[in-house]
């Protein structure tokens, strides 16, 4: 029975200690007023009983440590009937004004030990019942209540009694219906995280589908460039393939920005021509655009010309989704690009409009013609995210808008407004433009490589050798450490994803031993948050792969200048 008893202890062990602690709380109370009652009445058999009573109350207040709640528990149910079959006993038996205080010690042990508690309670009452009629007692001869109280005790137990019974049974319906309500909250609250990843599920499948269609058009573009006829005559248009790859980089890029919309904001702005940004746009997907028979036109008043600084990339991403709608979706066969400008003082605000003559947008697709996922036409190609990035990229990153309205006879009008910051051509710009790079921008660095991709690793080694560095590499970043140890480095070009030692724990451990400079990442996680993560261990910045080493040498370059 003392297994069973605590075992259901146990089980429901917070819901016990809980109770035990009210328990403990209001018994005190109704002790030390019981106990003065019996003094002043001089009923000393009660009394002496009562003072036991509150003795058992009080050692329960030093047991603190959970593990022993149990034992006080069960004291204080074992010695509350003690207590009242005693005081009944004393106070004329069955006619004692505190015989419904047995139905007390019944609720109190069952609340305080659970089913267990309640059987021994209630068969303790039983027996004592039963001993009363057995042994036939003189009740009268041991009452220790004078007559004139009687009246005022059956009140004052009654009232306490039921007072108590009604409590426990409060705090017990009380606490059920509140544990009902936590129980509704916690399936609402599962509920909810179940759609939460229920829906991240289905962004994460729908990612993968924009990633292999946005990825689509500059690989089909590569590879119609490196076709094996032009390969075999080494009639290669270099240039433009190395746009394409760029613009691979950048879809990359802007995959990263549908999982964190924050690094729209921290694109970089650059000084350009407008047209300029709309023409490259073009120039990348010329050979996407020939095979798909559409003819586009760019207008724009040579006096309309100013440079600005503005965001280019985003503005190039944006006219390239606006070329692939035509083509994947309005199967238009012309595109007319009109670029106005208009003089604010100290900024140029553009309004750059595409006029096409495809099948236009159904009237009841225009109002989620932004959504993401949304196809302005069902059938067509395409994962539905193109229109909604580029209105994020127009009102987050230009602080502008993009919006959409019917072109007349037939076809779509997409308006694209925003404001650039005036600029003009400054000496460095003019530098930057006429001087190449020479090879010997990293003279007199040496930089530390860990890589453990071997190809990448001779690339980079290649490129930054050119360039005049000393490269040591490493093919993890346990050799990378060693390496640290017993050589002066000036820069730390790292991978993320490493065996033994990756990236994070490299940079972590670097700044650790008190190195103060350079630590730049250079990994192909473009869509995740490893980027964040290894500037939060100590990184100083961090590069796409593969790496650009215009865009590296720039940044070490300013690096330095920064420290001189």
């Amino acid at each position: 029975m003392f297994q069973s008893l605590n075992k259901n202890y146990q089980k429901n062990s917070n819901a016990r200690e809980d109770f035990l602690l009210f328990f403990k709380r209001i018994i005190s109370v109704l002790t030390v007023f019981y106990t003065l009652t019996w003094f002043f009445l001089e009923a000393w058999y009660c009394f002496f009983y009562s003072v036991l009573f509150a003795c058992s109350v009080g050692s329960s207040w030093l047991i603190t440590n959970k593990k022993y709640l149990f034992y006080s528990a069960l004291l204080l149910s074992v010695s509350f009937v003690f207590i009242i079959v005693s005081i009944i006993t004393y106070t004329n038996g069955l006619q004692s004004p505190f015989v419904i205080w047995l139905f007390v010690t019944v609720s109190a042990a069952t609340s305080l030990l659970g089913k267990s508690g309640a059987i021994v309670s209630t068969a303790s009452v039983v027996i004592f019942f039963l001993m009363i009629t057995f042994f036939n007692l003189d009740f009268d001869a041991i009452n220790e209540l004078d007559a004139s109280y009687y009246n005022l005790m059956y009140t004052v137990a009654f009232l306490s009694g039921t007072s108590l019974i009604g409590l426990f049974a409060w705090r017990n319906i009380f606490k059920i219906e509140k544990e009902n309500d936590l129980q509704k909250n916690l399936q609402i609250t599962t509920s909810e995280i179940n759609n939460e990843l229920l829906r991240k599920e289905k962004e994460q499948k729908k990612l993968l589908s924009i990633v292999s269609h946005e990825l689509r058009t500059p690989a089909a573009t590569l590879s119609m460039l490196l076709n094996p006829k032009d390969l075999a005559n080494h009639n290669l248009d270099e240039p433009l393939i190395t746009k394409t790859m760029n613009h691979l980089m950048d879809v990359l890029n802007d995959m990263r920005m549908v999982k964190e919309p924050k690094l729209i904001l921290e694109t970089e702005k650059r000084k350009v021509f407008i047209r300029e940004i709309i023409q490259s746009s073009v120039n990348l997907l010329a050979s996407y655009v020939e095979n798909k028979n559409l003819v586009i036109t760019i207008h724009e008043l040579k006096e309309n010309r100013f440079l600005c600084l503005v965001r280019d990339r985003l503005i190039k991403q944006i006219a390239m989704n606006i070329i692939k709608n035509c083509i994947n979706h309005a199967n238009a066969t012309t595109l007319d690009i009109y670029i106005a400008v208009k003089n604010l003082g100290e900024n140029y605000l553009f309004t750059i409009l595409f006029y096409d003559n495809g099948q236009g947008i159904p009237d009841h697709k225009v109002a989620t013609l932004f959504t993401p996922f949304v196809k302005g036409v069902e059938k067509s190609s395409g994962s539905g995210l193109g229109l909604h990035l580029s209105r994020e990229f127009a009102q987050k990153g230009l602080h502008g808008n993009l919006t959409y309205r019917k072109n007349s006879p037939t076809g779509a009008i997409f308006e694209l407004e925003f404001t650039a910051l005036k600029a003009e051509k400054t000496s460095t710009d003019i530098l930057q433009e006429t001087t190449p790079i020479t090879n010997n921008s990293l003279k007199g660095l040496t930089i530390l490589l860990a890589e453990d991709n071997l190809v990448i690793a001779l690339m980079t080694k290649k490129l930054l050798e050119e360039q005049g560095a000393t490269v040591l590499d490493a093919k993890d970043g346990e050799v990378a450490l060693t390496l640290f140890k017993s050589n002066s480095i000036d820069v730390v070009l790292t991978d993320i994803f490493m065996p033994k030692i990756n990236g994070y724990e490299l940079t972590k451990a670097l700044r650790t031993l008190g190195y103060k400079g350079q630590i730049i990442g250079c990994s192909a996680a473009s869509i995740g948050e490893e980027a964040n993560k290894l500037i939060a261990s100590g990184a100083d910045k961090v590069f796409i792969k593969p790496l650009q080493i215009d865009d590296f040498l720039q940044y070490v370059q300013n690096a330095n200048e920064n420290i001189n």
